[in-house]
């Protein structure tokens, strides 16, 4: 399994935490919400975060990965719906409905040790 893109997301991300998390603080977690349309693949994106984080204060740090649904339109209904495929039929028949948005990338969360050993 590819995991370039991946890599490159885990590398922004371990960035994008060291940022955010207070000075010399130990990170413990850190929750992303991902959209189906950024094409990113959970295990494969811990995996690359695991080896990105090995020897940096996020070392062992847990990824909470939330991969949103696709949002799904109809154009012949104006049904709304999500799936967790992008390319299904509408229930009024239509074969092709758009899959929208879901490109969504967000750092919400970051857990860090609130005191000193």
């Amino acid at each position: 399994m590819p995991v370039v893109h991946e890599f490159s997301i885990a590398e922004a991300l371990a960035t994008q935490v060291l940022a955010h998390a207070p000075a010399g603080a130990r990170v413990r977690g850190v929750e992303i919400r991902i959209g189906a349309l950024r094409g990113l693949e959970p295990d494969a994106l811990k995996m690359c975060w695991d080896a990105v984080t090995f020897g940096t204060p996020m070392a062992g740090a847990e990824l909470e990965v939330d991969l949103r649904p696709w949002s799904i339109t109809c154009s012949s209904c104006g049904r709304e719906w999500t799936s967790s495929v992008p390319f299904v039929s509408c229930a009024c028949g239509n074969a092709t409905p758009a899959p929208l948005g879901g490109d969504e990338l967000d750092l919400v969360a970051i857990t860090v040790d609130d005191g000193e050993a």
